[in-house]
């Protein structure tokens, strides 16, 4: 609106300076209808002018106006969507749709949303791709092809048609032109939306604001949705708790009692006896039941063992070997230790655990081989259950098995849940992980896929980081 009246009062200017010279020329200076020909004049000269400027920007004026009628009802549609859309990629694909069906003119009704895991795109949610296209576009690393420019980048990638930058083209591909913008959240991109437009289309600043005003919808709606699951996991996983901490307590008084009785029994009893056997057999069960109450107190965290400084690398070094034999020659175990010491209050034989829990998981998932990784890191972030962005030791376990679907990962950490046939895992495994690591001050990350292997990133506190140091997050 600024630069529309500043072309009016220019064009108007203009036009007043060629009158104030035109009624001198013809004499009529002194003349009373100089007074009635002045504003004529001006008027006269200027239309033409302000014509020809002026109808740009009244049709920009209504090209925005009816963007933001549609934006507006995108924001409606989408965030009606997102409260009512449990699924993730059904929620990627309703925005999607929205997004195409309100697109400008020149926008095709092809596009995709990508989404940002382990430094590259991946493929969440598309439209009018062929298999071989979404096949290509799977995955696509950082800097190749116009969207891994743009994650690169982090600003919008324009192409009116195929280009030396399209390192993905499909067979058949037919000319068409990209938009490519990056999907961001505090800053970073977390993703990327690709839209296909007519072959030779133009860069259009406001289609382009359109899209990039997209982009944050659909940004805050993910972050939404990411804080929506973290609220309903660390719910549950309370609730879980609570309630494994009452069953452990009860469980082990029961225990204690069975136990007094068969270890009295055993007293009384020689070996050939009849009921010899059997009292053995009661034994080892209630046995077997103790170190169950055991493992749920580490999953409630109620299990306090003596903390000590460790360096996690030194204890990943001498927890290798024992990795190694657990595994079998058929798994690569590889390591990637920090170059500097990563000092952690904790636990040694939790510590120890946790690392043993993991590995037994890849082992498991890769019946046929493979490769488990250990890595180390120092690296600064923000811990949910201090409130306090601290400096902390990366641990990272990760595997090239068989990966798990997004329902296995949603209940991954819960007690007692397992994919494993009846009587090969207590399903206690990543539970005990979990109430280990949070016991500690700490956080964990679970990625997987199915067909992708799984990663798993363990945060813990450097020792002192926290001392004296105020929250720094919001409540």
């Amino acid at each position: 609106m600024t630069k529309l009246l500043a072309k009016t009062a220019l064009v108007l200017a203009a036009a007043e300076l060629a009158v104030m010279f035109a009624l001198p020329y013809a004499g009529l200076t002194e003349h009373p209808l100089a007074y009635l020909l002045d504003p004529l004049l001006m008027l006269a000269v200027a239309l033409g002018p302000l014509y020809l400027l002026l109808r740009g920007d009244l049709a920009r004026l209504e090209k925005n106006k009816r963007l933001d009628a549609k934006l507006h009802a995108i924001v409606s549609d989408l965030w009606s969507a997102s409260l009512h859309t449990v699924s993730a990629g059904a929620l990627l694909d309703g925005i999607l749709l929205e997004v195409l069906d309100s697109a400008p003119l020149s926008i095709q009704s092809r596009g995709a949303i990508f989404l940002v895991e382990d430094g590259e795109l991946r493929l969440k949610s598309s439209r009018g791709f062929t298999e071989d296209h979404k096949r290509l576009c799977g995955s696509v690393p950082a800097g190749r092809c116009l969207c891994g420019k743009a994650l690169e980048s982090g600003e919008t990638v324009f192409a009116r048609g195929i280009d030396e930058r399209h390192d993905i083209l499909p067979p058949g591909a037919v000319p068409h032109g990209h938009y490519c913008l990056p999907i961001k959240s505090a800053g970073q991109v977390i993703g990327a939306l690709a839209v296909y437009l007519e072959a030779d289309a133009a860069r259009d600043p406001d289609d382009e604001r359109f899209l990039a005003s997209v982009c944050a919808i659909i940004a805050r709606i993910l972050e939404g949705k990411k804080l929506e699951r973290s609220l309903f996991q660390m719910q549950k996983m309370d609730a879980l708790n609570r309630f494994a901490a009452g069953i452990s307590h009860d469980f082990n008084n029961i225990l204690g009692a069975v136990g007094g009785y068969a270890s009295a029994a055993l007293a009384r009893l020689r070996p050939g006896d009849p009921c010899y056997e059997d009292m053995t057999e009661v034994s080892a069960a209630v046995d077997r039941g103790e170190q169950l109450t055991r493992q749920l107190k580490l999953f409630s965290r109620q299990a306090q063992d003596a903390r000590e400084t460790v360096d996690i690398n030194l204890r990943m070094e001498s927890a290798s070997a024992m990795l190694r034999r657990l595994i079998g020659g058929g798994i690569k175990l590889e390591t990637a230790l920090a170059g500097a010491p990563l000092p952690v209050n904790c636990s040694p034989s939790q510590l120890d655990q946790v690392l043993l829990n993991l590995a037994t998981n890849a082992r498991d998932a890769m019946p046929g081989g493979g490769t488990l990784r250990l890595e180390t890191a120092m690296e600064e972030i923000c811990f949910v259950s201090t409130r306090q962005c601290l400096k902390a030791a990366r641990i990272s376990v990760s595997d090239t098995g068989e990966g798990m679907s997004e329902g296995v990962l949603e209940r991954a950490f819960e007690p007692f849940f397992t994919t494993k046939a009846e009587g090969k895992g207590s399903g206690m495994g990543l539970a005990i992980i979990h109430g280990v690591v949070h016991q500690h001050g700490g956080e964990i990350v679970l990625r997987s896929a199915p067909g992708a292997g799984t990663r798993v990133d363990i945060y813990l506190p450097l020792a002192g980081e926290s001392e004296g140091k105020q929250p720094e997050m919001p409540d």
